[in-house]
């Protein structure tokens, strides 16, 4: 069987890892290098001199750009100039990783970079850019996008960045390396799309200035943030583009690697258009084509499928400056999952609507068959509904002749299981499809319709390592959503039918149609309701808590920097906080343990407590925040130690408790000082020391003087002064907002009221009695900004059909889901129940039964903590507890079938969140957390100062 073009076979493969190794180490010693190092990582191979160190922390570097083909000749004439000239420099350590960076959908910032040289200073980084523009003047590479051109068409381009720069650690708890000024002002190496140095850079090239070269593209045509020719700015302000001399932009729909998509007006007849375009040796492939050639491609299928009438009508080809566009009849309407989710808060669409768009669909993607092609990359991105209802095909770009052999291409989950292969672990296309492929990714488009844009990989049923999931487990999960999706019950038959694993299995265009027609002439019945009981078997619970807490263990890595492996691209963060470090999985380890008497629990939390134990203040300063700073840390090391009954552990985290900050520019929990103050509120209730209660107290009174108030709300947002992506950030979320603050306060006010008796620490009782004294007025402060917080978020409530959201940001659009628990109604229902505990307010009390999530949300989210169904379930089990009402702790239970669920998908505890796998916040620790505590009982983490347990 001939094999697909773009696999490679295996001894070919082997070459490729390493050519690019061979040239370099073949220049060095042919020019005297025998000393250099060469040390080669999975993406990159650094290259110095002996005895070499960064001259200089940050500076002008060059980059030089190739194609797969032209790599080695680029890396073997850069490489001997280089080593001439003393310089050290990095290259894209394999013919993969080039392909990579020219990839159409590389990281623009990023792209085209296969060569970075270190210049010792200026005098030597222009002598070097005008040498290696010459030796690879006659080869072939793209313009890279956040550089500056050496010469125009050149492959050496210029930016000022990163070679040694310093390292700060943030108000996130992050160490982030930063570029300082001569007026010692500090930025990020942000690397943009386009050439940004830093406001106080000096151009390398006198005759080149860098005048308004910072400025950033502007909305409208930000066409400037990818090259156009006639008339895109290269600085400044954009202006206006004219295409062909006929077609002017207007905007941007989006940017990619490839080039970006545009609208325009052609201005022969006023008509709206669309311009794709594609730039010259982005895409390349090692058969010598790039993404010109499949724009080309695209076009002959739109002159082909014009009778058709399925795809936007081709308008015009233009080449310019290298850059080909293609111009096509702009189709009105939305996309097929924008009308998607533009109903998901009702559970997906009406029957009756989603009977039509899949009969138009299904009648679309036949007749695009019997004209004798394969779609190859059918989904509901692709597909657009007009304002009269009628559904266009939009994207022809991998619409290929049946039969006929063209580079594999498919969107993981929509593509059908014949047609992706595995490799390393790793799902990659293997062949052309057929038209039955086709017949699979319409199913799973039919899926993401009726169900107002879940998940593909519900029906898609591919694993992470490309395998199928079992069948009837798949059907029975199918169900269950269909249950809560009254449109997918409709359509269930035919999804399941045309997803089948055996393509000659699949159901045929015209059976699909004639089901279809029959269902829409038969009267809609509603779904059968769900059953009162959860729906999670007998057995699944105990076996996600045994195997979650066995990976959890197993995964642990006390020799490295991190208790835990770190989550992939996330940077490097503090290795002790809660949500991304050591104390997130030490708290579910002691949850675990206190449950359990298994000896090997046990000693994970000894080892684990060990660990932290030894870095308790080894950051460069302590940060307050509950989640990101350390007073998570203090809080799950003292659960440990009075697990273990270690005294003097539970002393070492008193003392770093007592160490935390009082002042901070943050207010909220989980970066700032409700964070702090509830952690102290917690130690101070269980030890009864009378030093955790003043500083959670003067916590209290610095977040009470950082309150905004507008009119009678009451608000907390974060400065902008803040070194921290959340700056300026303003929320009514539990997280870094009103809810969350409101609950801090409203702990500190119950402190005052109702201090602890006499406790274990030396002059506890007259010491608790002098601080509720003293602070007793103050109480009184913060039980009033607490009421004017939970009324806050009454007020700016809106409740549809039962259910009750808020905006992400205050003053934004309403967002009934984002962030359940984080900026959304678990959180927030989880401050409002407490309130109405405390103050038997019933508005309190009927707003938070309003947070509960509806049936059909359960399907659209992640399981972890912060913002998935770990969070939301703890949520519910607090309303049980609250109300009395076990159907709480039903739904809950339904939460863990639908974790249970993805599980069985082939992600981790961790779906939907790459490389969280096992922090607390987003992956396996949180969502364990919340398993636990609804097999073993016990009260919600960290958001009841007085009870929450870990």
């Amino acid at each position: 069987m001939a094999r697909a073009v773009g696999e490679v076979q295996p001894a070919v493969a082997a070459v490729d890892s390493v050519v690019l190794l061979d040239v370099v180490r073949g220049v060095l010693a042919r020019c005297g290098g025998h000393r250099w190092v060469v040390r080669a990582e999975d993406s990159w191979c650094m290259v110095t001199p002996p005895s070499w160190a960064a001259s200089r922390p940050h500076g002008w570097k060059l980059h030089v750009s190739a194609t797969p083909l032209s790599a080695p000749l680029v890396l073997a004439r850069a490489a001997e100039v280089l080593a001439r000239q003393g310089c050290a420099f990095k290259f894209g350590t394999d013919i993969a990783r080039v392909l990579d960076l020219v990839n159409p959908w590389y990281d623009r910032g990023g792209a085209g970079k296969f060569v970075t040289v270190y210049p010792r200073d200026d005098v030597q980084f222009r002598a070097l850019a005008a040498e290696l523009d010459a030796v690879t003047a006659d080869l072939a590479g793209p313009v890279i996008l956040s550089d500056r051109p050496f010469r125009p068409g050149s492959l050496v381009h210029y930016r000022y960045g990163e070679f040694t720069a310093d390292e700060v650690f943030t108000d996130d708890g992050t160490f982030e390396s930063r570029m300082t000024g001569p007026d010692g002002s500090a930025v990020k190496d942000e690397r943009r799309a386009w050439f940004s140095p830093p406001p106080w850079a000096v151009s390398p090239f006198p005759d080149q200035p860098l005048a308004g070269a910072q400025a950033q593209p502007a909305g409208g045509a930000a066409v400037a943030a990818d090259p156009l020719p006639a008339g895109a700015p290269s600085t400044g302000q954009p202006q206006a583009v004219r295409l062909g001399g006929r077609f002017r932009v207007t905007g941007a729909i989006r940017h990619a690697n490839k080039g970006g998509v545009y609208r325009a007006t052609d201005e022969r007849d006023g008509g709206e258009v669309v311009v794709k375009q594609a730039r010259a040796h982005v895409g390349g492939l090692l058969d010598g084509t790039d993404a010109r050639d499949r724009l080309r491609q695209e076009a002959r299928i739109l002159r082909l499928t014009a009778p058709l009438g399925v795809f936007p009508a081709l308008v015009a080809l233009i080449e310019e400056d290298s850059h080909l566009f293609l111009v096509q009849e702009s189709v009105p309407g939305v996309p097929l999952d924008q009308w998607a989710r533009d109903r998901a808060d009702r559970g997906g669409p009406d029957v009756d609507d989603a009977l039509d768009v899949a009969r138009r669909l299904v009648s679309a993607v036949d007749s695009v068959h019997r004209a004798g092609l394969v779609l190859r990359d059918l989904k509901p991105s692709n597909v657009m509904v007009t304002p009269s209802g009628a559904l266009r095909l939009i994207d022809a770009e991998y619409v290929v002749e049946c039969d006929r052999e063209r580079t594999p291409a498919h969107t993981p989950a929509f593509a059908a299981p014949e047609v992706v292969g595995s490799a390393g672990g790793r799902a990659v296309p293997v062949a052309v499809p057929e038209p039955s492929a086709d017949l699979f990714s319409l199913g799973v488009t039919l899926f993401c319709a009726a169900t107002g844009g879940l998940d593909p990989r519900w029906v898609g049923g591919h694993r992470g390592d490309g395998a199928r999931a079992d069948g009837r487990e798949r059907a029975r999960i199918l169900s269950r959503i269909a249950r809560d999706h009254p449109a997918l019950a409709a359509l269930l038959e035919p999804v399941t039918a045309l997803t089948r694993a055996d393509p000659a299995r699949r159901w045929t265009p015209e059976r699909t149609e004639k089901y279809l027609t029959s269902a829409g002439a038969a009267p809609t019945r509603a779904p059968a309701r769900a059953r009162a009981a959860t729906w999670l078997r007998q057995g699944e619970l105990d076996r996600l808590v045994t195997d979650g807490l066995s990976r959890l263990r197993a995964s642990m890595t006390p020799d490295e920097p991190t208790l835990w492996p770190p989550a992939r691209r996330s940077g490097r963060a503090d290795a002790c906080d809660l949500f991304r470090g050591a104390a997130g999985g030490l708290a579910t380890l002691t949850r675990a343990a206190r449950a359990n008497d298994d000896p090997a629990l046990w000693e994970a939390v000894g080892q684990a407590a060990e660990w932290i134990d030894r870095r308790l203040f080894d950051v460069p300063r302590l940060l307050p925040g509950l989640a990101f700073g350390r007073a998570g840390t203090a809080w799950a090391l003292h659960g440990a130690a009075r697990l273990l009954q270690d005294a003097g552990l539970a002393g070492r985290a008193v003392d770093l408790a007592l160490e935390l900050p009082t002042r901070h520019p943050s207010s909220d929990v989980t970066h700032g000082l409700s964070g702090a103050g509830t952690a102290l509120l917690h130690l101070w209730h269980a030890t009864h020391d009378p030093r955790l209660l003043q500083r959670a107290l003067a916590c209290a009174d610095n977040v009470l003087d950082a309150a905004r108030r507008e009119g009678a709300d009451w608000l907390w947002p974060t400065p902008d002064s803040a070194d921290s992506a959340l700056a300026g950030f303003n929320s009514y979320g539990f997280a870094h907002g009103v809810a969350g603050t409101g609950q801090f306060l409203l702990g500190a006010a119950q402190a005052v009221r109702h201090p602890p008796g006499a406790g274990r620490h030396p002059g506890a009782a007259a010491g608790a009695v002098e601080a509720t004294e003293a602070g007793r007025a103050d109480g009184a402060r913060y039980m009033e900004a607490a009421l004017g917080a939970a009324d806050t978020l009454v007020r700016a409530a809106r409740v549809h059909d039962g259910a009750a959201g808020w905006p992400t940001i205050v003053g934004g659009p309403f967002n009934p889901d984002a962030g359940r628990w984080c900026t959304g109604p678990a959180g927030i229902g989880t401050f409002l129940i407490r309130m109405w505990a405390d103050t038997g307010e019933p508005r309190f009390a009927d707003l938070a039964e309003q947070c509960a999530p509806t049936p059909y949300s359960r399907w659209d989210t992640t399981p972890g903590l912060c913002c998935g169904l770990a969070g939301t379930g703890h949520f519910l089990l607090d309303l049980a507890e609250h109300t009395g009402r076990t159907g709480y702790r039903t739904q809950a239970e339904d939460l863990a079938a639908v974790i249970h669920a993805l599980r069985h998908r082939g992600d981790p505890l961790a779906a939907g969140r790459a490389g969280w796998d096992h922090a607390y916040g987003h992956g396996d620790a949180g969502t364990l957390g919340f398993l636990l505590r609804l097999r073993n009982g016990g009260t919600g983490p960290w958001t009841d100062a007085a009870t929450g347990a870990l």
